[in-house]
């Protein structure tokens, strides 16, 4: 009898462990990438949609091609901070509303820090960029991105 259900907790546990993983850290072997202009340029762009690939990012990748970048979508217009942790790549970060509408941008510099960058206004999108690209593309505030019907 102990014996059942000490093997019962032990796929349970495993199970638990599992499930976990998934919902977290699973990273799906193919990754959408969309074509997006910017100031009549375009970048080829990431998404990171599901909760692990928010987590990971941009992180761990010691290089981002010159026109790339990526845009990670949220469910609610809110404050959305980020940080570089593990992050090796200087970076812009580009936060915008519902409408595409540039709401803040700040330039992250400093990598693998746990310093805190936070939207001063709501968001529902952050767009990553190479460092100082918004600036070479004359990005600013107030700026829309057309960004597609799809997300």
């Amino acid at each position: 009898m102990r014996k059942n259900i000490f093997l019962i907790l032990i796929i349970v546990t495993v199970g638990i462990i599992f499930l976990i993983w998934r919902l977290f850290f699973y990273i799906p072997p193919t990754s959408n990438f969309i074509d997006l202009k910017i100031s009549n340029t375009t970048y080829k762009i990431e998404l990171a949609e599901t909760m692990a690939q928010k987590i990971k990012g941009l992180s761990g990748r010691e290089s981002l091609c010159k026109k790339c970048g990526m845009l990670f979508v949220f469910e609610l217009e809110t404050e959305i901070p980020f940080w570089m942790k593990d992050t090796l790549i200087p970076i812009d970060m580009i936060w915008i509303d519902r409408n595409g509408k540039v709401v803040d941008i700040q330039t992250a510099l400093e990598t693998n820090s746990e310093k805190l960058y936070r939207n001063k206004t709501p968001a529902i999108y952050v767009l990553e960029l190479n460092a100082n690209d918004s600036q070479k593309l004359g990005l600013k505030t107030g700026d829309i991105i057309q960004l597609p019907n799809t997300l």
